[in-house]
């Protein structure tokens, strides 16, 4: 996991040879207007996934991972907790989904802020539960998920 604000994103250009592209595109188009949806920025090695919910209270069967992307979680406005967990520590709750690149476990982890401005990297082999409450009580928030193809 690497946390950090987007204005230092050009630190982790040579991270991954679609960075630099991933942090372009936020940089650019990261605001407030920018509506829900997906947008293939690269075919299927780069999507942008802008939405809009309500935080939501922690749930141990809800943390994620994938196999084929790397997920670069920006908060545009709002803040949320992200739980992060090994997850060889970790019980199913949803078999893997080879369409979706998706799996849900059930397990514990330490939960890291998220604020406005500040993106997270989080690498397949992470598990996850992101749009958890930052506080005690729910918040709007705005994120933009980019996925990038290991």
């Amino acid at each position: 996991m690497i946390k950090d604000k987007l204005s230092n994103a050009s630190l982790y250009d040579s991270v991954h040879p679609l960075f630099k592209a991933a942090f372009k595109w936020l940089a650019e188009n990261g605001k407030p207007e920018t509506p829900d949806g997906r947008l293939q920025l690269d075919g299927d090695r780069l999507v942008a996934i802008p939405q809009h919910y309500d935080t939501h209270a922690f749930d141990s069967r809800k943390f994620e991972v994938h196999k084929k992307y790397i997920d670069i979680q920006y908060v545009v406005s709002g803040a949320e907790k992200i739980y992060l967990g090994d997850p060889e520590e970790m019980t199913t709750a949803i078999p893997f989904n080879e369409a979706k690149d998706i799996a849900f476990l059930d397990g514990r982890g330490p939960a890291v802020n998220l604020n406005a401005g500040e993106f997270m990297i989080i690498w397949p082999h992470e598990a996850h539960e992101p749009c958890a409450d930052p506080g005690l009580a729910a918040v709007p928030v705005h994120k933009i998920i980019i996925k990038v193809a290991v």
